[in-house]
């Protein structure tokens, strides 16, 4: 869960940390399975996301996917996209790897964000996938992925501070593609 509180003043999603993390640093922004972080943790760790993307080349408005379960490192990869005027791109993880690798390649994704339940299924479609460039293992372990843990700690923990239009996309979701291929829906960071 995390707590978002009063949104005044607040116009794109990276500012939602940004904010919290000026009024409020040490209050808990996620639990989960025992983890505690609060809005400063999480701010930190949006800004080293933020980055780590802006180090890799992405650009502004370039897709990143993520593939996993819930986990906080899904909140840390979207306000940091966000901070970084990149999109993040959750896919859905029930999809077959057909499915997987169409959204993926549909939405032009330069980095793939996999969790360790997913190993399997993304190095079976790893060599199939046209836009990706990289793949980072969010749990680690994986003998050929950089370690997500390690590859965010590389990164300076400074918000880079980019001006963010709020009519920019921030997430890009998939429909459920019941009557042909699933189609990419936007939302921007006024939505």
């Amino acid at each position: 869960m995390i707590e978002v509180g009063s949104l005044a003043g607040i116009d794109t999603v990276g500012d939602i940390t940004r904010h919290h993390a000026k009024s409020r640093p040490d209050r808990a922004a996620i639990h989960f399975e025992g983890q505690r972080i609060t809005f400063g943790e999480l701010d930190r760790r949006a800004a080293q996301v933020a980055n780590g993307l802006i180090a890799e080349g992405v650009k502004p408005q370039a897709r990143i996917a993520y593939l996993s379960k819930n986990s906080p490192a899904f909140f840390e990869l979207w306000f940091g996209a966000a901070k970084a005027d990149i999109v993040l791109v959750p896919v859905n993880f029930r999809l077959a790897p057909p499915e997987v690798a169409y959204v993926v390649d549909d939405a032009g994704a330069e980095i793939l964000f996999v969790g360790a339940d997913f190993y399997p299924l993304v190095a079976k479609i790893a060599g199939d996938l046209k836009s990706v460039r990289r793949i980072i293992a969010l749990d680690g372990g994986h003998p050929s992925w950089i370690d997500y843990g390690q590859w965010r700690a590389w990164q300076s923990t400074k918000d880079p501070e980019i001006e963010v239009d709020p009519h920019h996309c921030a997430i890009q979701m998939y429909t459920s593609g019941t009557t042909g291929h699933p189609k990419g829906a936007q939302l921007s960071h006024a939505t």
